[in-house]
């Protein structure tokens, strides 16, 4: 099935450049080897261009990740050092967190995919530099078929699992902060009004008003949150924006390095 569509998107490629059948001389290719492999070849490059001008993008996840653990260790304490806070979150309807101790899973799980993000992105790094010391090996004027397949074959299974990989557990850690966001927001709420689920919280634990620290923590830990929030979707975006163009240049150059290497045999 493969191949089939492999020649059927080299017939669409070479149609209109080769002579009909019926008519003298033979029928003959409007692309030899060496051309396919230049094409091949030059959009492997465009792969590479971009991974290098994401090379700081991608190296700046790292910090980005040690800085959400942080957030989330804020958010940890916050819980933990106030007992009024840590009471009003037992009463608050809150997804996943509607008690302190769907809470404490809820950070914990927050933790578990940070640290999963922080493995995925060595996985996509090591392949993107793989990649890159391998292409820098070729030179356009020889390269042959054979070696551009082997490239782009690499790319599509490995570098490119990898950044899905990566994106998917940016996106793990995007709905857990989200979960965090919601509850931080909620107990913000809640200690501005007097409503039913703080006079319900008072009536079972006795609990006095909550104090200004009390507020100023929870507000702090609010806009860290939706901060963080704000980068992790912008780099779930640009890692996706790379992958569009990744695959797009890859796959152009698996079709034009297999059609040549038909020639080449």
């Amino acid at each position: 099935m493969k191949r089939s569509i492999i020649l059927a998107l080299g017939l669409a490629m070479f149609g209109g450049c080769a002579q009909q059948p019926t008519t003298p001389p033979a029928q003959k290719a409007c692309m030899n080897a060496a051309q396919l492999n230049g094409y091949g070849y030059d959009h492997l490059e465009k792969v590479a261009k971009l991974l290098r001008e994401d090379k700081k993008n991608i190296e700046s996840f790292e910090l980005f990740i040690n800085a959400m653990k942080g957030t989330v260790d804020n958010y940890a304490d916050m819980i933990k050092s106030s007992v009024y806070i840590s009471n009003v979150v037992r009463f608050l309807p809150i997804p996943y967190a509607g008690e302190v101790s769907n809470t404490t899973k809820l950070i914990s799980k927050t933790v578990l995919n940070l640290g999963g993000a922080a493995s995925a992105l060595n996985k996509y790094k090591n392949s993107s530099d793989t990649f890159l010391a391998n292409f820098d090996k070729l030179n356009r004027s020889n390269v042959s078929g054979a070696e551009i397949s082997k490239l782009a074959v690499y790319a599509d299974t490995k570098l490119l699992g990898d950044a899905r990989e990566l994106e998917n557990a940016l996106k793990d850690i995007s709905s857990s902060t989200e979960m965090m966001a919601a509850t931080t927001q909620s107990i913000a709420d809640a200690l501005d009004t007097t409503g039913n689920y703080v006079n319900q919280a008072k009536s079972f634990v006795g609990l006095s008003q909550p104090s200004g620290d009390d507020k100023s923590k929870v507000v702090q830990n609010r806009n860290s949150i939706n901060a963080r929030i704000g980068q992790l979707n912008q780099k779930i975006a640009s890692l996706e924006k790379s992958g569009e163009s990744h695959r797009y240049n890859i796959a152009k150059a698996r079709i034009y390095s297999e059609l040549s290497v038909q020639l080449e045999k």
